[in-house]
């Protein structure tokens, strides 16, 4: 009687784990970005094979440029690089229908549009 319990219990939350799995947004794909012409050079490039490419030369002396897998969960865009110890913008809000997305990473905050 327990195993048909626990079975019943596992299979119920792996129901709900699959009817409620997002799938990526297409019209999130696309290259972000302060402006075409900035001059921090600021962009997240969102692939449809879900992988990504952040670059950040706003600090002369702390470039960021890295790439790596993301993955969408409702309207968060979360960014996995490859490069474990680099501390970026991996945590971003899609807003707008995919036209902006937004991030935060202490007191500096960023809002970038679609490009291109």
């Amino acid at each position: 009687m327990k195993t048909i319990i626990k079975f019943s219990i596992l299979l119920f939350v792996f129901t709900l784990n699959v009817a409620f799995t997002y799938k990526a947004n297409p019209s999130c794909i696309g290259v972000y970005g302060v402006s075409e012409e900035d001059s921090s050079q600021i962009y997240l490039t969102l692939n449809a094979d879900n992988t990504f490419k952040y670059q950040d030369f706003s600090d002369s002396k702390h470039k960021i440029s890295t790439s790596g897998n993301w993955v969408q969960k409702g309207n968060k865009i979360i960014l996995k690089s490859s490069e474990l110890q680099l501390k970026f913008h991996h945590l971003w809000t899609l807003s707008d229908n995919g036209k902006q997305v937004k991030s935060r990473k202490g007191l500096c905050y960023y809002n970038l549009c679609k490009v291109g």
